[in-house]
């Protein structure tokens, strides 16, 4: 006859099935996280394209889209150009839907990536403001310097050439060392984080260390051009 198991011993084989749950759990989420950020990565790539494209067609970039009431980076604050869909280089999306275009932030679900770019900026739904000018905050000497230090940067445009903005775009375009910048939230992100970080300025997302590395498991994954005509990206500088 066969002995079965002694309450003792199904004891220790339960506790070594959790030890191993609790090795492997963590592992799949580690893989899962990954995973979404190689397919992130990939589609800010897809993204960067069609703004080159975008650029050879029409000797600009696309105006910054600040037109969100909560002001909130988790809202449609900076979302994807709605030129690039009225251009067909991204998909549109209903005339009723917040979103400008079905290509979405797979860390902020149901709202877009992000797009930034020093120059024009849209702060009516469609229409370009011709008093104000979109803005980026870039540390000195970036990409192969960076610092989330306020005093190691500056804006492009500054504030001095921002109250001369007129609504030509052109003339600072060239000034800026990056010429446009799309990304994603990122894993675990929160205000309280960003706020922690740098303030309550915009100076987002162009600092490295505001970038996400597999060791922190946190921060924007990032793709930009810079004025030197070549991109980088949060893990191909």
């Amino acid at each position: 006859m066969r002995k079965a198991f002694t309450l003792i011993e199904l004891l220790v084989v339960i506790s070594i099935i959790g030890l191993l749950l609790g090795i492997l759990v963590p592992c799949l989420s580690r893989a899962k996280e990954l995973a979404k950020v190689t397919v992130v990565n990939a589609e800010l790539r897809q993204i960067g394209l069609a703004l080159d494209m975008y650029f050879e067609n029409n000797k600009k970039y696309p105006p910054t889209e600040a037109d969100c009431i909560s002001g909130k980076l988790t809202d449609h604050l900076y979302q994807l150009p709605r030129a690039l869909v009225e251009s067909h280089y991204l998909t549109r999306m209903s005339e009723e839907e917040a979103m400008s275009t079905n290509l979405e932030d797979r860390f902020n679900h149901g709202h877009t990536y992000k797009y930034r770019c020093a120059g024009e900026i849209i702060v009516d739904r469609n229409r370009i403001s011709t008093s104000i000018a979109a803005s980026l905050w870039i540390p000195n000497h970036f990409p192969s310097r960076s610092s989330i230090d306020p005093e190691q940067g500056r804006w492009y445009p500054d504030i001095d050439e921002r109250k001369r903005y007129s609504g030509d775009y052109s003339s600072y375009f060239p000034r800026s060392p990056v010429s446009w910048v799309v990304f994603s939230l990122g894993p675990k992100f929160s205000e309280e984080w960003l706020e922690e970080k740098i303030g309550i300025e915009s100076r987002y997302p162009v600092p490295k260390e505001l970038w996400y590395t597999p060791k922190q498991r946190r921060g924007f994954i990032v793709r930009m051009r810079l004025k030197q005509e070549y991109q980088i990206g949060s893990f191909d500088e």
